[in-house]
């Protein structure tokens, strides 16, 4: 079987089923497509090669908050139906790309942003101007929002995502 050497993702049975879907060919030529759950974007840098349209497959609202700085690439929601996938790719139709089912407000993104940060409740309260109590209630909205279930997965994915904030800047 022949596969795309643009796919970048640990999960093999991505790898063939967008190599099937797209061929390698069709793939390498115009495409690099990047499993955001299973691999950093800091490890295929270096492979990316300009002029070449950059899909980035999510299926976490949280992933996508943290790369959406990065205004040239595509993200697809990992959860789309093949129809939606391609058109999305050879369409170049926009209405598959991800939504959030929830949008942030602008306070809620701040919150977000100082969590991301590492800073703790003291301090997102002090940079932020508000009380704990108001922490907690935009805590609570990010993590419905966000659908994350509790704290502690929120503040598990956020360290997971820290790896793309810290490594694509050069992308902005």
């Amino acid at each position: 079987m022949d596969l795309s050497g643009s796919i970048f993702s640990d999960d093999y049975f991505f790898i063939v089923g967008m190599s099937e879907l797209l061929t390698p060919e069709l793939i390498d030529e115009n495409y690099c497509i990047i499993d955001i759950e299973t691999i950093c974007i800091s490890e295929v840098r270096k492979n990316i090669t300009p002029g070449k349209k950059v899909i980035i497959f999510i299926s976490n609202v949280l992933d996508y908050y943290a790369l959406k700085h990065m205004s040239d690439f595509v993200f697809i929601d990992k959860k789309c139906r093949l129809n939606e996938i391609l058109s999305c790719l050879l369409v170049k139709s926009s209405q598959y790309n991800y939504r959030m089912k929830y949008s942030l407000s602008q306070r809620e993104e701040e919150v977000l942003y100082c969590m991301q940060k590492g800073l703790d409740v003291k301090e997102i309260s002090q940079r932020l101007g508000m009380t704990r109590k108001t922490f907690y209630a935009h805590r609570r909205s990010l993590i419905f929002k966000l659908q994350q279930g509790n704290r502690v997965v929120l503040y598990q994915n956020i360290a997971r995502t820290e790896l793309y904030t810290q490594n694509t800047h050069e992308y902005e």
